[in-house]
């Protein structure tokens, strides 16, 4: 007679009432690796990959701007050229109201040639690309319609760097962007360093890192209303830690675990009513988006809390990337993207596959008063 044998797992349940999200398209078939900022009490601006996939050489960086909460967005405008690969932007706006953003292009360091195919991405570091300048950082004074010539900027820790998140300002004027990367000097079982690195001139030159955490990446930083830094960072092992800085990010304390394997990257958002909103990419089921809250400064998280803002994620994992925003009338602005398709594509076809989608909400509907 046969062995049987019974097999089981974990899947997610979840307790409590049900709601709705108004949902608005930012642009239809692009939209990867957004990051929203506040440019005024209702204006917003978003920069995101176009022009190619998750992957490819096509790809580039463009802009989209929202003048009435993020109810409707203007047509994408490329910032830098095509053919490049440029990619994973980290994007802020300092208070004199210039924009900045620090991009890597992947096309000078991650691509063999093919004779046949042409330029093909590699996952391998090639041999000396260490040495070249594949981050580089560019301004507006405009409002977006133009930029200034993109400056290299070579990293002192990292082999190979990215920008991610939102471009924060410290009470003194100086901005800090974080970034991550290879170690430019290797380290058994380490593939990530996260770093933050500083400009003291409105984003035209930048140095001075500070490293955040070891074997981690994509890290959101927030400064809090008592001086404290916290930075929410993607773990290799693909869940989010946060961590906490009290000498404005020269040194974090040790990470502490947030979310689960498959729930990242992650955004810090401060609430006006002092809450912290922590948004993070599912890529378990149901694949969306998610939220927890914290009623004590980033201290704790309860996990009983969790919302999950968006689950309509329909195949693959290739979604998410949460960038999360507060207006000034309290609606709370929380732009994602999907590779592979959501409701908006089964309800809404012009929408597409791929899409880049804001979420519309208030913090009382999802958390109660504070």
């Amino acid at each position: 007679m046969a062995e049987l044998r019974f097999l089981s797992c974990e899947s997610d349940f979840f307790v409590g009432r049900r709601g709705r999200i108004r949902r608005y398209l930012i642009c239809p078939l692009q939209g990867l690796f957004p990051v929203l900022v506040r440019t005024g009490p209702e204006s917003l601006a978003v920069v995101f990959r176009t022009g190619g996939a998750h992957l490819g050489i096509t790809g580039t960086l463009a802009l989209a701007t929202s003048g009435d909460g993020g109810r409707s967005f203007s047509d994408p405008m490329e910032i830098l050229p095509r053919w490049q690969d440029n990619r994973n932007p980290a994007f802020g706006r300092s208070r004199r109201g210039t924009l900045v953003l620090g991009f890597w292009r992947a096309g000078l360091q991650r691509y063999r040639d093919d004779p046949l195919d042409g330029p093909v991405w590699t996952a391998e570091n090639p041999p000396g690309q260490g040495g070249i300048a594949a981050f580089f950082t560019t301004r507006s004074e405009d409002g977006g319609l133009t930029w200034s010539e993109p400056r290299p900027y070579l990293s002192e820790l990292l082999f190979m760097s990215s920008g991610y998140g939102r471009v924060l300002e410290l009470p003194d004027g100086t901005l800090l962007m974080s970034i991550y990367g290879a170690p430019r000097d290797p380290r058994e079982g380490v593939r990530h360093l996260s770093v933050l690195v500083r400009s003291r001139d409105d984003g035209r030159t930048w140095g001075d890192e500070s490293l955040v955490a070891v074997g981690y990446n994509e890290t959101a930083t927030c400064l809090l209303e008592d001086g404290r830094l916290l930075a929410a960072a993607r773990a290799t092992e693909g869940h989010v830690a946060l961590l906490e800085s009290r000498d404005l990010g020269r040194s974090f304390g040790p990470p502490r675990v947030i979310t689960r394997s498959g729930e990242h990257p992650a955004d810090l958002c401060l609430l006006e009513s002092g809450r912290l909103l922590l948004t993070f990419g599912r890529r378990i089921r149901p694949y969306g988006c998610g939220a927890l809250v914290s009623e004590d400064g980033g201290a704790s998280f309860d996990p009983s809390r969790e919302v999950l803002l968006a689950g309509d994620g329909i195949r693959n994992v290739d979604l998410g990337y949460p960038s999360t925003v507060q207006l000034a009338d309290g609606h709370i602005v929380t732009a994602l993207y999907y590779a592979s398709g959501s409701v908006g594509s089964e309800l809404l076809g012009s929408w597409g596959e791929i899409s880049l989608q804001a979420l519309h909400y208030r913090e009382e509907e999802l958390f109660g008063p504070a």
